[in-house]
């Protein structure tokens, strides 16, 4: 079962590598581009050793076609879930990126024509039932208003926003680590992702003094360490086992999010937000374990 602690082991380093971020930006006053720039760039150096360790890789023509149009999407939905990530709790963000399978259920319906089955259904009530849990403390002012708070709050609507985007690109994601190797395929996202987001950090990297503060900065550093130790893990994981089992099971960052919330942020309506996850969680497992959408 060592599958099980690499998957338990992603979900604490990508929860962690968003604790850090929300510190960053909400405490220390860090800009959310320059916080959401360190992701990539950072964890580079760590998975280029990984990329090296294991090299050589087959790459084939088409992955890098696959790259091109995974690359545009994700930087625009990874700018929504860092700024949603600043604005509201920690709590309530990294839970509702479970959306996205059930985007992707519902995408599929629309464009392949396949009707949802019974346990995909259930999933998405259930992952809807968790979300309304989460805003619980909203239903008196109306038995609608758990859900209205989705659109109407900026927060919960950027998630949301970001969970669609990245259903949409999740199968091009998958395409191109079918095209060269998981590990080669991470490494290049983060490159990539990088290059990409530079336009939107070069006003504030504009000196050589604000690029060495970048560089040498703890926390910058932390952030990417974490995001690619999960990575790592990640990879691991999905070596041992399905990858339908490793996603379901990675979300349990969902709850260690719940817990950091409380601990950094002092975030309440624990006990409400536990039973919206717990739901969340059940309908991931329906819609990942027996609607092959991973």
């Amino acid at each position: 079962m060592t599958w099980v602690f690499f998957s338990i082991a992603t979900a604490f380093f990508w929860a962690t590598a968003d604790l850090i971020s929300k510190i960053a930006m909400n405490k220390r006053g860090y800009s959310e581009y320059l916080t959401l720039y360190a992701r990539f760039v950072h964890s580079l150096p760590v998975l280029l050793l990984f990329l090296l360790a294991t090299w050589p890789h087959k790459v084939y023509p088409l992955f890098w076609l696959m790259c091109l149009l995974v690359i545009p999407g994700d930087i625009v939905a990874s700018t929504f879930y860092i700024k949603a990530l600043k604005m509201s709790p920690i709590s309530v963000v990294i839970p509702l990126m479970s959306f996205a399978p059930v985007f992707m259920l519902v995408t599929s319906t629309f464009m392949l024509k396949e009707p949802p089955s019974p346990t995909g259904l259930m999933g998405v009530v259930l992952v809807t039932l968790g979300a309304y849990l989460l805003h619980l403390d909203k239903a008196s002012s109306g038995a609608l208003e758990p859900l209205k708070a989705l659109v109407k709050d900026r927060g919960p609507r950027m998630v949301l926003t970001a969970a669609f985007i990245f259903s949409i690109n999740t199968a091009l994601g998958k395409r191109a680590t079918q095209l060269s190797t998981p590990i080669f395929f991470s490494f290049a996202y983060c490159l990539f992702m990088a290059i990409g987001y530079i336009p939107l950090v070069k006003a504030q990297l504009n000196s050589k003094k604000a690029i060495t503060g970048f560089a040498k900065d703890p926390f910058y550093w932390s952030i990417g360490f974490c995001f690619a130790a999960g990575v790592i893990c990640f990879l691991y994981a999905i070596k041992l086992s399905n990858i339908a089992y490793v996603s379901a099971l990675g979300k349990v960052s969902m709850i260690i999010a719940v817990i950091y919330g409380k601990l950094f942020f002092h975030e309440e309506k624990l006990r409400q937000k536990f039973v919206g996850v717990l739901f969340m969680l059940m309908g991931i497992f329906l819609l990942t374990l027996f609607n092959h959408l991973i």
